[in-house]
């Protein structure tokens, strides 16, 4: 049963809706976890400009879990086939709904020309399901070492699945010691009376 001042409250029709959310644009975001992993598709989010995308990018994916680095950048950079010349970020997916991985960095005249030289440099003769790239120009690179994502200064580590069980495993060795305590004094109880 609801308390008054709750069951006042209006009655929820669904998800949240405004137009000006829904105009977002989308934002996708790569993490490297350490030194010499490759950057990951880490997941995508939605945000109204880069600044906004950036500090979603280091709540979300930089505070979930360990990383060094990560990179954001506008799907539509992704995934475009036009642009100019640059140095481009190129990215695989070798099956479909696998994730994207970072597998280097290739000068260009297009991102269209990114992706064949990709295939050219990267995968060879490999089956694979897409090709991403990004103009450097285009993309933003946060570094954990200068631009603190994981927070070093408390405690995290109830953050990752293994801080997590041993948290959970001192609790239940306290709720052990106390039961093995009060089955002692109970049987001591007896004993004396």
């Amino acid at each position: 049963m609801l308390s008054k001042a709750r069951s006042n409250l209006p009655v929820s029709t669904g998800d949240l809706t405004s137009t000006e959310v829904a105009g977002f644009p989308i934002w996708e975001v790569f993490a490297q976890k350490k030194q010499g992993d490759v950057h990951l598709h880490a997941g995508s989010l939605s945000a109204p400009d880069a600044a906004m995308a950036q500090l979603f990018a280091r709540e979300h994916y930089g505070q979930d879990q360990q990383c060094i680095s990560i990179w954001v950048g506008l799907r539509t950079v992704f995934t475009a086939d036009d642009g100019a010349q640059d140095t481009y970020e190129v990215f695989i997916q070798w099956v479909a709904g696998g994730r994207h991985e970072h597998m280097g960095e290739v000068v260009a005249e297009n991102a269209a020309d990114a992706k064949i030289k990709c295939q050219e440099q990267f995968t060879g003769d490999k089956d694979h399901y897409t090709i991403w790239s990004a103009p450097l120009s285009k993309l933003t690179k946060i570094d954990g070492g200068t631009d603190m994502i994981w927070r070093e200064t408390t405690d995290q580590s109830y953050r990752l699945a293994k801080g997590y069980s041993q948290v959970v495993r001192k609790k239940w060795d306290a709720i052990r010691a106390k039961d093995a305590v009060d089955s002692y004094q109970e049987e001591d109880l007896k004993d004396t009376f």
